[in-house]
């Protein structure tokens, strides 16, 4: 028998459970679970963004009472509704299912509408396409919707859904606005040609975002690549997550703390040389749009009283 380590919430949370391992190698034919034919304007949010203090590690599916498909035949191993326990609190996850597939792939679903379905209820083996759920607003939710989860090795790493859920159109690349210099609780934005003094190091910030198919949104990218005065300072991928150590981070081995500050990707606490000085961005979304900008600007190196 193996331990699976299910994370429970968006929080890294996880918990304990036991089920035999599947044993087919071939984990394709996987179907979105939600979204329908208007997948592209329903994914409002994508793995690896900022939560505040933590990575997003999944995809949001804006979704209202509509029904929730099991991604391809597993094995339900865990499920929890609030009317399992109507006393205790509720979980940041709402009302979730957990299902194991084959080549040891979990699929997790939550925020589901009350009201657990039948095929969760009387039968623990599930097909591809059958029902597990409504979509809903259960748990930590700002809105109704489904936040979906795809993880391998017992839980211990997350990976992209979009890695193997059918491919979703987007033909908009990621717009890169302005740098953000944060010092103490205020905030200067610096953009391309701009000056400014400096007596330290203070952290740098950049706003990327992603629309997508649907004018508005603002999701987060699969790359970040950032230059300062012509030489390479960081880059990294949003692809996965693994739990080391206690702490989540991603595939180059960095964490939610490396990679953003105050919700912005944090480039660093840069020490800028006085006069020009460049910081050139490429960020890549899923569907590899890339966006490319340089921001040069006038540093005015000043002592500290």
């Amino acid at each position: 028998m193996k331990k699976i380590f299910l994370l429970l919430a968006i929080l890294p949370i996880y918990l304990v459970f036991s089920q035999e391992s599947s044993k087919s190698k071939n984990p394709l034919g996987f179907i979105w679970p939600a979204g329908g034919d208007n997948i592209e304007v329903k994914l409002t949010s994508l793995f690896g963004e900022s939560r505040g203090d933590h990575f997003h590690n999944g995809v949001d599916v804006s979704s209202d009472n509509e029904k929730v498909s099991s991604i391809e035949k597993g094995t339900v191993i865990y499920s929890h509704y609030g009317s399992d326990n109507p006393f205790e609190n509720e979980h940041g996850s709402g009302n979730s299912v957990w299902i194991l597939h084959d080549n040891d792939i979990l699929s997790a679903y939550y925020h589901l509408k009350d009201g657990r379905s039948s095929e969760i209820s009387e039968k623990r083996t599930v097909q591809k396409g059958d029902t597990i759920g409504k979509t809903g607003n259960t748990g930590h939710s700002s809105g109704s919707h489904l936040h979906f989860v795809v993880a391998k090795d017992q839980g211990r790493k997350i990976i992209d859904p979009l890695k193997i859920l059918p491919t979703v159109k987007d033909t908009k690349s990621p717009t890169i606005s302005s740098l953000i210099l944060t010092i103490g609780k205020n905030i200067t934005y610096v953009n391309d040609g701009d000056s400014f003094n400096s007596s330290s190091n203070f952290p740098i910030t950049v706003d990327i975002a992603d629309t997508g198919e649907r004018k508005g949104q603002r999701r987060g990218v699969k790359s970040i690549r950032f230059v300062v005065n012509n030489k390479v300072y960081k880059e990294s991928n949003f692809n996965e997550l693994s739990l080391v150590n206690s702490k989540w981070q991603n595939e180059d081995g960095m964490s939610f703390n490396d990679l953003f500050f105050e919700s912005h990707y944090y480039i660093g606490d840069l020490k800028f040389i006085s006069g020009d000085n460049t910081i050139s961005i490429t960020a890549t979304d899923f569907s590899n749009n890339k966006t490319e900008k340089t921001f040069t600007f006038y540093v005015n190196k000043i002592q500290k009283k």
